[in-house]
């Protein structure tokens, strides 16, 4: 009868019907796609296979939790959309979150390289032509490499990363929208840190406080896991939470991520666990100072290289103990890990542009079993720069 909807149609929730899940609207997808495309033309790529799982992210809106599985997206010029390859575990996700029709499934038991040669030749795959993979990225096997160079003979395998992770420098409005919401969960989980942080507290029950947190407010699961180090174990500079208990006078290093949908923000910094000694109060001075100075630098125009320049030149006498880049861009991103471009590095060839986001965070790191670090993600600006976060600056000993 007219009116009527059938019983396979009405039993299908609206959280589950297609595209429902889109974080972007689909006009900011295909402009991201045209970019994609006009960058492959670029750099002479002329059919892109793409694994990385931002990438497919942020073209197709894609977010799958199964990133373990074989799974990515062909590109080529003519084609209107891109063509999604994944696990059956995760069609339906693909069928809420992405703005394309075209998703190809495979299941256990199925060659998925198979299924992707078979997209590749449909895009017009031949010898002689220019195969773009993300060779760089943590989701790209050397098995499936071989696989298409035995699978196509005579197509040349070139590097895209570079491409890819460049698309993604400039944040859009909604994506520092998003950057922003990320921040404000950083802060609540640090907050509720630092709020139980007391002599005799673990490093267990900080972590459980910051998630507790985070996770009410709507905090995603992480890229890289809360850093949470006391005593001699900030020193460690990248340790994991453990049931060691927080003593009087000691520092406690925090970094603390929060996520909306998918785009993370950390925020990273050494507080002690009542008065701090002499020796952490220099530190904190020089590392503080590290921060605040190459910020003062920050606007379009500026080489990202000289931001690491000069926070090195101010931890000069402690060169021995500076462990890494004073920073690296942020943003959308899955495990293993957040970082993203620039690098805030001195040779980093980049020049600041508003809509860039990175996280500055000096540090004088494994020093006398400490380690002291002070970060913040900042968001250039038309003008000059903005601190994302709203946690206190001044914030050192926790009484």
């Amino acid at each position: 009868m007219a009116g009527m909807t059938s019983q396979s149609e009405a039993v299908v929730p609206p959280e589950q019907q297609s595209r429902s899940s889109m974080v972007f609207t689909i006009d900011e997808y295909k402009v991201r796609y045209q970019r994609l495309k006009e960058g492959m033309a670029e750099n002479g790529i002329d059919i892109l296979f793409s694994t990385m799982p931002e990438q497919l992210n942020y073209i197709t809106g894609f977010d799958p939790l199964g990133v373990y599985f074989y799974q990515g997206m062909v590109v080529a010029p003519d084609f209107s959309q891109p063509v999604l390859i994944t696990h059956k575990c995760e069609k339906e996700l693909a069928r809420t979150q992405c703005w394309i029709d075209d998703v190809r499934v495979w299941q256990h038991q199925e060659d998925p390289i198979a299924l992707t040669v078979t997209a590749l030749r449909e895009a017009g795959i031949k010898a002689g032509m220019r195969l773009g993979l993300e060779m760089g990225n943590w989701y790209l096997q050397p098995s499936w490499v071989e696989r298409f160079r035995q699978e196509l003979p005579g197509v040349q395998i070139v590097d895209a990363t570079a491409m890819a992770m460049e698309l993604r420098l400039i944040k859009s409005p909604a994506e520092i929208a998003l950057m922003r919401r990320a921040a404000h969960l950083a802060d609540v989980g640090f907050a509720a840190a630092v709020g139980s942080l007391r002599s005799g507290v673990s490093e267990f029950e900080l972590n459980a406080a910051a998630l507790e947190a985070m996770a009410l407010q709507g905090s995603e699961y992480p890229a890289l896991p809360m850093i949470i180090g006391s005593g001699e174990r900030s020193g460690l500079f990248h340790g994991v939470p453990t049931g060691r208990r927080v003593s009087e006078g000691e520092p406690v290093m925090l970094e603390i991520s929060g996520v909306a949908s998918r785009y993370n923000s950390n925020i990273v910094r050494t507080v002690v666990c009542g008065k701090a000694d002499a020796t952490l109060q220099t530190l904190w001075s020089i590392v503080t100072e590290s921060f605040w100075r190459p910020f003062e630098l920050v606007r379009p125009g500026v080489p990202v290289a000289e931001l690491d320049r000069l926070s090195r030149e101010i931890r000069s006498e402690y060169a021995d103990y500076i462990p890494a880049r004073a920073g690296f861009g942020i943003g959308l991103a899955y495990p293993p890990v957040w970082l993203g471009r620039p690098d805030v590095l001195v040779g980093d060839p980049h020049i600041l542009e508003p809509g860039m986001i990175f996280s500055l965070e000096p540090s004088i790191a494994q020093y006398g079993g400490a380690s002291v670090i002070f970060g913040y993600n900042i968001l250039v600006t038309e003008t000059g720069a903005e601190i994302l976060h709203k946690t206190d600056h001044e914030l050192f000993e926790v009484m």
